[in-house]
């Protein structure tokens, strides 16, 4: 019953290496929103530049510096979803994987795939 903390499951996007997996976000909506916008975390382990491996922050500009009081939950979950279609190596949370997206995308591809199969 507490409405500040959602938590929402996210099917991979057809064409990328998470297609296969179902991926449980959780919401926290600050008592300050939508002043301040809310904090996303995957809680499903994934592979992803833009997600740190180990507490499943995300790091997306709408979520930070680009956000505005106008955008909406729908609004959050689209630009995530997005970010599952691209990737943004230039500010990784997850150096790793930032660094094999740009050096050898299909080594990446597989092992966000592999990651993809095991956790989600």
């Amino acid at each position: 019953d507490d409405l500040t903390t959602l938590s929402v499951l996210l099917a991979g996007p057809e064409g990328t290496p998470y297609a296969a997996g179902l991926f449980q976000l959780s919401l926290s909506i600050p008592p300050t929103y939508p002043t301040n916008p809310p904090t996303a975390n995957f809680k499903t382990r994934i592979w992803h530049p833009n997600v740190d491996e180990n507490t499943g922050a995300i790091c997306v500009e709408t979520l930070k510096r680009d956000w505005d009081a106008k955008l909406t939950l729908r609004h959050v979950l689209l630009t995530i979803f997005c970010l599952l279609v691209q990737p943004n190596p230039d500010s990784a949370l997850n150096a790793e994987s930032g660094r094999l997206l740009v050096e050898d995308f299909a080594a990446w591809e597989r092992r966000a795939k592999l990651m993809t199969n095991i956790h989600a």
